[in-house]
């Protein structure tokens, strides 16, 4: 059963950092997942934070059956939702319908790209990624 969870700053720094396995081409993003069961007593939604670093860091283009919610914590890049391309910064957001393909890059030369990322899902492990292009394949994170 769904509880209330109050993540301190101090935990969430302390949690470990997720990638993409080098088999994966899904690019150069990290991320930490901060609430998604079975690990946190949560249900219906799956929330975390990623990070692409400046000047070139990535999450290449890619689709799920699941819709996705970006908020702009920090930084500027550009996302593109089936083909086209939007700039993004810090305080906007951005819904993804399921099965859309969507991608994010950051060109800035200073300043990693950080967005909080929500799915509907209870647990990230049911979201599957397909992605796209050279050596696309689907990845159960």
């Amino acid at each position: 059963m769904a509880r209330p969870i109050v993540l301190s700053a101090r935990a969430i720094q302390n949690m470990p950092e997720e990638s993409f396995p080098s088999t994966t081409p899904g690019g150069n993003v990290t991320w930490r997942t901060l609430l998604s069961s079975p690990s946190t007593p949560s249900t219906a939604l799956t929330t975390g934070l990623a990070r692409c670093a400046a000047q070139g860091g990535q999450l290449k283009c890619h689709r799920h059956s699941h819709p996705e919610i970006y908020y702009i914590v920090s930084g500027q890049g550009v996302v593109s939702i089936k083909g086209v391309e939007r700039a993004v910064g810090k305080g906007d957001v951005v819904f993804i319908p399921g099965d859309a393909v969507h991608g994010v890059r950051n060109d800035d030369e200073g300043e990693e790209l950080v967005w909080l990322y929500v799915f509907a899902a209870d647990g990230f492990g049911e979201v599957v990624y397909q992605f796209c292009g050279e050596g696309a394949g689907k990845a159960r994170l």
